[in-house]
């Protein structure tokens, strides 16, 4: 069948180039192999000629790849599933690059892209190491360009064709649609992006976090290199800017992640231990660690193995992170990983290729790698670079494991032993956030005082007097300052016990030691030469990202508090994980007492193209004795509201201070269009005795008495009338009260009536409806009407110093980039 309005050149070449890239990767591994193992001058060269021409034509082609995939998105052909499924003709231009690795084939493509980058600057930087480097690292690229061939071999489906066409979908082809010549006619618009992909940070983060993802193989490519080759020692000084380089581009990934959760993200925060979050900080750590342990060797000759050990795992790390944000396992655990798409034992086979031969490797010549005999002194630098890079492999160990316990059930499950031994699954904690910091603290507490002490510190040997003597200034002066933030501070975060508390106090006070200490170091130790500074100051950044991260979590105060507790227990979805206490309703144009602010829900609105609803939330600051205004702001966070599952998709927005960030999103919010549909106003009776209480949505009713001469504007009393009037107060979640008063008469002895009583602003009508002398109780029927149903509920929070922790991202960064150039300059 010939189909009417397909456009299948860009896809066809697409797949073309596809091929190439496998082909030509392969072609280039298999080259620098031979140029590797040959040892005849004159075959080495033609065989590393055709490496390069391989490895360029790959690079050529992955960017053939990523041309015609996008020219597919940019002009909206839907007939290709990639299109059709993360884009529509309404989505800004600016987010079809978004769109472009917004799914699982376009991040190993934007991987891959990352990957022929860096290749090529090897090639032309590596020297006598570009063949047994680029062989490991054209074998990567054999792995990333299999991930996006989606052709069969010996039976198995090799990685997930981008460009597969709508209708070759193996849940469509049976479709009646797609057996039309002319199905194109019918397909007038595509699925659209994920809205809480339409951001900014969707742009910007997952280049580089893909940049610091592609960056860790190069130093897993240097260490397996010496390895194969036994020379042990000769990449360790083209290898430490590499490391160096991996550990700014993963980290600045990873922190803008936590930005874009911040200010784009209702995490409540920047960080919440997701297990997504989780998969690509452990691999960072673990870098870390072995940049310090390669220092270590590089001036005593111990932790080479160490070193080897760390780039290895930190490689094997970032495939397993892979493995489960791309396989589904998370499905269950985390809302930010990708669903299966049939490729799970396609990356545990890249995982194993990577990790068998290095490790096994390791094993093998582990007597032949160059050691000292000579043990360590408590009091050498080396020592305890060593130990800070142990405390660092204990938190990956701790994160990974419970990160992995649906790969742990899955395992029980597929070996049999659940049921062997009649195990049920192992459950998540319940509480995620207590359970990773009760942990983390100590750990951070150890490394933010070794980050402080160990610069001061000699190689092989310190004088124990001249290490008290350089410590003891910048100590008590990390012991006074701890004092008095502890003091002016009033840190009283208690959620977890005096215990947590305590260690709360050893943390603030090892963070500001670890900013102190490095300060003095530069002018101590370094005797002011900021050139060569770069670690000094990539600690400092460092402690100011633990005391950020103290401070501002252990300080945050929630103001949106629910002190009326008008959101019950079953007021939110078991899996949002939110705290109805920590949310509070706003009705419409009804001013609530949050904090030291009232706010304002004054409405909301929508743009044309734009799929979100922005709210509009009017802070007001007053004094409190003159009730002049002190401060007036508005915030405006959107939301996407997803009318067929009554859902919400939140984005926050913050009020900026020097000190303080105000940070605001909406959690819950009517559904206007079915409120409309649905019949509202029908009266709830209520039997109530004075004293009690009777509950609506923007307050509560509190009967106070009975009223036998009443008097109302709705009520012409007459001669022989018996009637009575419920006095009523109406109490809003502000200070401010209402008065009502329905009446309830008998009138010419027999006929029995109401005049109800309204409150407009609330939307509230009050019938007294019934007597009941006998149990001493009155019937009020109560309803609120349809047009005043329009509120919002908000969760508010103040996150104290928020700026010192990014400060300190900032600083951290720009200290490895010190260091990164200070060891490129030393090594020309």
């Amino acid at each position: 069948m010939k189909f009417v309005g397909e456009h299948l050149l860009p896809g066809q070449l697409g797949h073309f180039f596809a091929i190439l890239a496998f082909v030509a990767s392969m072609v280039a591994t298999v080259a620098y192999y031979r140029v590797v193992k040959i040892k005849e001058p004159a075959l080495q060269d033609s065989w590393k000629k055709l490496a390069r021409w391989s490895f360029v034509v790959q690079s050529a082609a992955v960017i053939g790849i990523f041309a015609c995939l996008y020219y597919i998105l940019y002009n909206h052909f839907f007939e290709y599933k990639y299109a059709w499924r993360n884009t529509s003709r309404d989505l800004p231009i600016q987010y079809l690059l978004s769109s472009l690795w917004s799914d699982q084939e376009g991040s190993f493509l934007l991987w891959s892209i990352w990957n022929s980058i860096l290749g090529i600057i090897l090639i032309r930087t590596s020297k006598k190491w570009e063949a047994p480097v680029m062989t490991i690292f054209s074998l990567a690229q054999v792995i990333m360009a299999s991930m996006l061939l989606g052709i069969f071999i010996l039976g198995y489906k090799v990685g997930s064709n981008p460009f597969m066409l709508l209708r070759h979908a193996p849940e469509n082809q049976l479709a009646p649609i797609f057996q039309q010549a002319n199905y194109m006619e019918h397909i007038h618009d595509g699925n659209g992006l994920n809205v809480t992909l339409q951001n900014y940070w969707m742009v910007i983060h997952p280049p580089v976090l893909f940049l610091g993802f592609a960056s860790m193989i190069i130093p897993f490519s240097f260490a397996f290199a010496g390895l194969w080759t036994r020379d042990y020692t000769g990449w360790i000084k083209p290898v430490q800017p590499w490391g160096l380089f991996a550990i700014m581009m993963l980290g600045t990934g990873i922190m803008m992640g936590a930005a874009w959760a911040y200010e784009s993200l209702n995490f409540g925060g920047y960080w919440a231990w997701d297990p997504v979050e989780n998969a690509s900080l452990v691999p960072w750590l673990t870098m870390v660690a072995g940049v310090h342990t390669l220092l270590a060797y590089k001036s005593t000759g111990h932790s080479l193995k160490s070193t080897m050990f760390f780039f290895f795992i930190s490689y094997i790390l970032i495939l397993y992170s892979s493995f489960l944000t791309k396989s589904g396992i998370l499905g269950d655990t985390s809302v930010h990983s990708f669903t299966d798409m049939g490729m799970s034992a396609q990356l545990l086979i890249s995982m194993g290729v990577f990790t068998v031969p290095s490790i096994a490797l390791l094993i093998i010549r582990r007597k032949e790698i160059p050691s000292v005999k000579k043990e360590e002194n408590s009091y050498s630098r080396e020592f305890w670079l060593f130990v800070g890079s142990l405390i660092l492999l204990i938190a990956a160990i701790q994160i990974t494991f419970t990160t992995s316990i649906p790969v742990w059930n899955k395992l029980l499950s597929l070996t049999g032993l659940k049921g062997l031994f009649k195990m049920d699954d192992i459950a998540p904690p319940s509480d995620s956030i207590f359970h990773y910091n009760k942990i983390q603290i100590w750990i951070a507490i150890v490394l933010g005082v070794l980050t402080a002490i160990v610069q001061f510190m000699k190689y092989k040997d310190t004088p124990r007097g001249q290490l008290t003597k350089k410590l003891a200034v910048p100590t008590l002066v990390a012991l006074l300052l701890t004092g008095l933030v502890a003091w002016k501070g009033t840190i009283t975060y208690d959620n977890y016990g005096a215990g947590f508390l305590t260690a709360i106090y050893i943390m603030l006070f090892a963070s500001i030691y670890a900013i102190v200490a490095n300060l003095a170091y530069i002018f101590i130790g370094l005797k002011g030469k900021i050139k060569n500074a770069g670690a000094s100051v990539a600690h400092i950044g460092f402690g100011m990202v633990l005391l950020g991260i103290l401070i501002s979590s252990a300080k945050m105060e929630v103001i949106s508090v629910d002190r009326m507790k008008m959101l019950n227990e079953g007021f939110f979805k078991k899996e949002s994980k939110q705290n109805p206490r920590e949310n509070i309703m706003l009705p419409k144009n009804v001013p609530i007492q949050m904090g030291d602010y009232h706010v304002t829900y004054t409405g909301d609105s929508v743009a044309q193209g734009d799929p979100k609803t922005y709210y509009v939330v009017h802070y007001q600051k007053k004094d409190k004795t003159t009730g002049s205004m002190l401060e007036e702001f508005t915030l405006y966070p959107d939301a996407f509201v997803n009318k067929k599952e009554n859902a919400l998709s939140s984005n926050p927005a913050s009020r900026h201070y020097l000190t303080k960030d105000i940070f605001t999103y909406v959690s819950a919010a009517p559904n206007k269009e079915e409120e409309a549909k649905s019949d509202t106003t029908e009266y709830t009776a209520h039997m109530m005795k004075q004293g009690d209480s009777v509950f609506f949505s923007k307050g509560f009713i509190v009967l106070k008495g009975l009223n036998t001469k009443p008097v109302s504007r709705n009520y012409v009393p007459q001669t022989g009338d018996l009637a009575v009037g419920a006095e009523l107060e109406v109490y809003t979640q502000t200070a401010d009260h209402f008065s009502m008063q329905p009446i309830y008469f008998i009138r010419d002895s027999s006929y029995q009536y109401s005049v109800e009583d309204t409150l407009a602003p609330l939307g509230l009508n009050v019938r007294f409806s019934k007597i009941m002398p006998a149990e001493n109780k009155i019937e009020l029927k109560v309803k609120e009407a349809t047009g005043f149903s329009d509120y919002i509920v908000m969760k508010a929070l103040i996150f104290p110093y928020i700026n010192v922790l990014w400060l300190g991202i900032l600083i951290t960064i720009m200290g490895t980039a010190m260091s990164i150039y200070q060891k490129i300059r030393v090594r020309k």
